[in-house]
């Protein structure tokens, strides 16, 4: 694999003309510390303006004493080198930064530097166990405080704290880009600060354009970018290099790309920026409909992001618009009114559409929303937009969307997003654990259709005290070795297995050990079979 393959599957302009009367995008990168003496590294990284070095004294005033190049807010120093006797556990911060200088070197040519500064923030304590962020949140606080513009944060975790909440909605409010990686988990799952709806999140891809295996996905993802065989600076020397893969590596790019439109559009609130990156995505390969929108827009796309057709032409945007989530721009220059229509690709149960921002003077002008664009199209909702709603649902795999203005030529700009709401496919045809007492039928769920994909369904039976419980399939067929039907001796699955049955032919019939068993079907996302079925009855032992 080519060492810069991902650099050239970004689609980033080349040397591009730096103009001197625009002031440098500080990154801050929240991570384990940053080798700031690597050759790739050390001419981009920040100075604190404010701040006299080595005087102890806090010149700026924000509580910390000399931090002229970051801070360290797990050891509370202005350390924000890894640690020596630690070189080999603290790599990554160096490693994301590196991926950041690359793409704007690539960009802005030998003034990238000069254009593009990184902010360290050391968030892990150079005596931690281990290397999991626990001062993350602390970490982008003191970025906020120091005034980055975009704030990179390539961890998470399953969980977050209303005070991690507010953080967050503090460098919202301030206008600072917060990027997340979206998780190294191959499973629907949320994880923060990624999941936040202030944030980006990003998932990984590969060469082919599709996720990788380790990569998250879910409805919270907004974009993805390469994740697999990222070549850049190493911590262990100031000229080493290696390879890594994860979110992580993604995150970074996105990062950089942000600071791309930022200089590019300094006026460009962090809304406006994000709809850039997503606006702009380029189409993913899309094999398994299990991930049908559950990976953001689309593969990040570099040249046409810092364009960014959506804000910078007067142009009717493309119709239709076929990616997962996207952008209406509610823009009227000359026009009366505007139409799209909405008919992203896959299966998905519906069409989600949130107004982000409408400025300017509306008057009565009012968004519409028909089933589709033809004369007879089913009228479903509409809003003013002097009075938007927090979010629309609408339904059904396609929208078509009518701007009336009051008048032609108004003066009004906004945007409204939209994204598909995927099926669940866990929950499709069984969920939970269901409790049964009498005597019947088990089955899937399913019915006449194929089994669902990444299943995880529990029955618990229990019969009379003193009897047993027998099980005689009348159908089955699983993927062989990796959907199965198991049986365990109680109500949880940690009690000892009695039997696992996977395959497409007819298990043996079944007699519990006790009056109690729990049976557990789990599917993996590929290859559905047509289920199963089983009669079960109380007997004597």
């Amino acid at each position: 694999m080519d060492k810069n393959w991902y650099i050239h599957h970004l689609n980033i302009p080349e040397n591009r003309a730096a103009t001197s009367n625009k002031k440098e995008i500080v990154i801050a990168i929240v991570d384990d510390g940053v080798r700031t003496s690597h050759q790739e590294l050390k001419s981009f990284i920040w100075s604190n303006p404010k701040e006299i070095p080595r005087n102890h004294i806090d010149d700026d005033g924000n509580g910390f004493i000399d931090d002229v190049h970051g801070w360290d807010v797990s050891d509370n120093n202005k350390t924000i080198f890894p640690p020596l006797d630690r070189l080999d556990d603290f790599y990554h911060g160096t490693h994301l930064a590196s991926i950041i200088t690359r793409i704007a070197g690539t960009y802005f040519g030998d003034s990238a530097s000069s254009i593009i500064k990184i902010m360290p923030v050391k968030s892990l304590s150079d005596e931690a166990n281990n290397t999991s962020l626990k001062d993350g949140y602390k970490g982008i606080k003191y970025a906020i405080q120091t005034g980055a513009d975009i704030i990179l944060c390539s961890w998470s975790v399953a969980h977050i704290s209303r005070a991690e909440i507010e953080i967050l909605e503090e460098a919202n409010r301030k206008g600072i880009v917060i990027v997340a990686s979206a998780g190294n988990f191959p499973q629907d799952r949320k994880q923060y600060p990624a999941a936040h709806s202030t944030v980006i999140a990003v998932a990984a891809s590969s060469p082919q354009k599709e996720k990788i295996k380790k990569s998250n996905y879910g409805q919270f993802v907004d974009l993805l970018a390469p994740g697999i065989g990222i070549h850049g600076a190493s911590s262990l020397s100031e000229k080493g290099y290696e390879v890594r893969e994860g979110t992580s590596f993604s995150t970074a790019m996105v990062a950089a790309a942000a600071a791309l439109i930022k200089w590019e559009h300094p006026s460009y609130s962090n809304k406006q920026v994000e709809a850039c990156l997503k606006s702009s995505a380029a189409a993913l390969k899309m094999t398994n409909p299990l991930y049908t929108g559950k990976l953001g827009a689309g593969l990040l796309n570099i040249k046409e992001a810092v364009k960014c057709d959506l804000l910078t032409t007067d142009a009717q945007n493309q119709n239709p618009l076929e990616y997962p989530q996207g952008y209406l721009r509610l823009y009227l220059p000359s026009e009366k009114s505007r139409s799209w229509l909405i008919k992203p690709q896959g299966q998905f149960k519906g069409i989600r559409l949130k107004p982000v921002a409408v400025s300017g003077d509306v008057g009565n002008s009012v968004i519409k929303f028909y089933s589709n664009d033809s004369s007879n199209g089913k009228f479903i909702e509409s809003y003013p937009l002097s009075n938007p709603p927090e979010s629309i649902y609408i339904p059904g795999t396609q929208v078509y969307a009518v701007l009336e203005a009051e008048t032609s030529g108004m003066n009004f700009d906004g945007l409204v997003e939209y994204e598909v709401e995927p099926i669940d496919y866990r929950n499709l045809y069984c969920k939970g654990t269901r409790k049964l007492s009498a005597e019947g039928v088990l089955e899937d769920g399913s019915g006449s259709e194929h089994y669902s994909m990444e299943s995880s369904c529990k029955w618990l039976i229990t019969a009379p005290k003193g009897k047993v419980i027998h099980i005689k399939f009348s159908e089955f067929d699983t993927e062989a070795l990796m959907d199965w039907v198991y049986f365990f001796n109680g109500d949880k699955t940690n009690e000892k297995i009695m039997a696992g049955f996977s395959g497409p032919k007819i298990p043996p019939e079944l007699t519990t050990w006790r009056n109690q068993v729990l049976i557990w079907f789990v599917t993996n996302g590929q290859n559905q079979g047509k289920g199963w079925k089983a009669e079960y009855s109380f007997q004597n032992p």
